[in-house]
């Protein structure tokens, strides 16, 4: 009994993982071929936004709506999103980044230009933000609130922050 009470139990305890150790794990688990899904997927939606196919490419999206699994649009969001794409159509865009974290927390940004570019190559642009989520290693396109945090963003998550 006394053993059990000054610390005989010599099982240590476990320390909580970073935010750094966690994207550590999930990296040693990707592959070239997820990459590849990711990319084959976000460019079917962005060529058909180009193409004028709103309405598709708006319902290949997901969101997280509170939980871990992916969801179709709901209905406010699939709205403001085929607003935005109809007031600012995607004339063109070019990848920016995209960076793997975790299976929720990805970042695919895009530049979009909703004019034609001039004479010196340039156009009014915006950015286009996806959450690549893996589910059960399967790849969905969510989108990115503003609210979510981004690499690039003033709410980017910092890597030594400890997560339990």
């Amino acid at each position: 009994m006394l053993m059990w009470a000054c610390g005989g139990n010599s099982g240590k305890k476990e320390q909580p993982k970073t935010f750094q150790d966690i994207e550590a794990e999930f990296a040693s688990t990707l592959t070239a071929s997820d990459t590849t899904q990711v990319m084959d997927l976000s460019t079917q939606v962005m060529d058909s936004l180009k193409s004028g196919n709103v309405e598709w490419a708006v319902d290949c999206l997901c969101e997280l709506s509170g939980g871990d699994t992916p969801t179709a649009l709901g209905e406010e969001t699939r709205e403001r999103m085929l607003k935005r794409f109809k007031r600012f159509p995607v004339v063109d865009y070019e990848l920016d980044y995209y960076s793997f974290s975790t299976p929720l927390f990805n970042d695919l940004k895009y530049r979009t230009f909703f004019r034609e570019r001039d004479d010196s190559g340039t156009a009014p642009a915006m950015s286009l933000m996806f959450n690549p989520v893996k589910v059960d290693g399967k790849w969905y396109l969510c989108v990115k609130e503003m609210s979510q945090p981004a690499k690039d963003a003033e709410n980017a998550i910092d890597p030594r922050q400890i997560v339990e």
